[in-house]
Parts: structure tokens; sequence; C-alpha cells
């Protein structure tokens, strides 16, 4: 009383991949091709250097700049003519001009 089933007689599937387009590191400003790999998940970085620098990236926050009017440190001129730029991010902030 046994029904043959069309699926089971049918060759089993094989777990074939594809070829893969070269890929490129994940770190910014870095164009390097990286290498086949047989085993393991896929490397995104070409070298410990890469991948140390973009987990710093990653955790710095941005960059903002900041324009201030009627600053301080330009007694004397008007408002409209004195101003000063900050760069800031997260607690530490450097000022780059002053006019």
């Amino acid at each position: 009383m046994s029904e043959s089933n069309p699926a089971q007689t049918r060759e089993p599937l094989r777990n074939v991949t594809k070829p893969s387009l070269p890929r490129v590191c994940e770190g910014q400003g870095c164009d390097q091709i990286l290498g086949e790999q047989l085993r393991g998940r896929p490397a995104k970085y070409c070298s410990p250097t890469c991948r140390v620098r973009a987990h710093r990236e990653r955790r710095r926050g941005p960059v903002k700049a900041e324009v201030h009017f009627g600053s301080a440190s330009t007694r004397g001129r008007s408002e409209d003519h004195s101003w000063m730029v900050k760069l800031r991010r997260e607690s530490e902030e450097m000022i780059v001009v002053i006019g």
C-alpha cells in the first residue's frame, strides 16, 4: 500500500554556491579587494587596522560646527561683525576661528 511520491523520486538537491563578485573592504576610504574565504563568516575588512579604525569611528559621535554671534572675545565690535566658530564632538570642543 505504499504510494510513490513524485518528490521522492527526484534527484536530491545539491548545495551549490553561486560565484560571487569580488568584495571590497568596508573601511572608510579603503578600496582593498578582499580574498575568497572557503570557511566561516565572510570578512568585512581587509586587515585588523581597518577593522579597529571602523570601530573607533562608529564609537565616536559626529562633529558639529557651531557659530556664535556676539562673542565676548571680540569686544568693541558690533554684534553682527563678531562671531566665533566652534567644532564640538560629544564633550570635546575646539574654537576654530574668531572674527
